[in-house]
């Protein structure tokens, strides 16, 4: 695997992998704009670029905000329909972390829950790799790319949240959301494990570059276009291994 500037170079598979993807924002290959404050979809997404240089079929279900329940939706529809691939790729746990921050803006000392508490997030993760392995489907995993507390924080509250009441919650440390984020991507190298699935680590690939913070948008949760060349770089690396 080479990279080139903004694409990825390869001789093409002599075969063709057919492959379908069930996550969010991430891999749907959306980025956010500060200047013009609007999230929008990269015109090529690095890793549907994948499909042209090792010769694959890839049918892009992700869908921005979506949670691991309406992935597990997703999934069954599609196996309804039948479902025809090798390979499924399943990212979720960016959105199922988050809280319902205009609330606590509102209620700092109420409690709170995320979208996805972290343990059904993870017993409904384990069904969804259970559940394709039943469909002789090979399931692939990828860990969360890390976010910029900091960053988010003043996203979130850029059209008014009360910031102070928010920190408050957070018993003033910003870095407690990056933190309960990282237990989603743990929990997803929990489930890998215990249901011996292929696990792509992205977050490693990110944390281990010095200019991490290029790879980000500015509202701290979404890959920047170069956060983007980096997660398909590593996808890359793992279709050198599993051809």
């Amino acid at each position: 695997m080479i990279l080139y500037g903004n694409c990825i170079r390869r001789r093409k598979a002599a075969t063709t992998k057919r492959i379908r993807i069930f996550g969010d924002s991430i891999l749907k290959g959306v980025i956010y704009d500060k200047s013009s404050d609007r999230y929008s979809l990269l015109e090529n997404p690095p890793i549907i670029g994948l499909s042209q240089v090792y010769g694959l079929e890839i049918h892009n279900s992700s869908m921005f905000g979506s949670t691991i329940s309406k992935g597990v939706q997703l999934l069954q529809r599609a196996i309804t329909r039948g479902l025809s691939c090798e390979i499924a790729l399943v990212e979720f746990g960016g959105n199922d972390c988050d809280y319902p921050w205009a609330e606590i803006a509102k209620d700092p000392t109420g409690k709170f829950s995320p979208n996805t508490p972290l343990e059904l997030f993870g017993k409904t993760l384990q069904e969804m790799m259970l559940t394709l392995k039943s469909q002789k489907i090979q399931p692939v995993l990828m860990t969360l790319p890390p976010i910029d507390s900091i960053r988010y924080l003043n996203h979130i509250c850029r059209d008014g949240l009360n910031k102070e009441a928010i920190l408050s919650w957070l018993h003033g440390d910003a870095q407690t959301i990056a933190r309960f984020q990282e237990l989603y991507s743990l929990k997803i190298n929990e489930i890998a494990k215990e249901t011996e699935t292929v696990l792509i680590d992205i977050r490693s690939a990110f944390l281990q570059r010095r200019d991490y913070a290029s790879l980000i948008c500015a509202d701290g949760i979404h890959p920047s276009r170069e956060g983007h060349l980096l997660i398909a770089s590593s996808f890359a690396e793992y279709l050198d291994t599993h051809k």
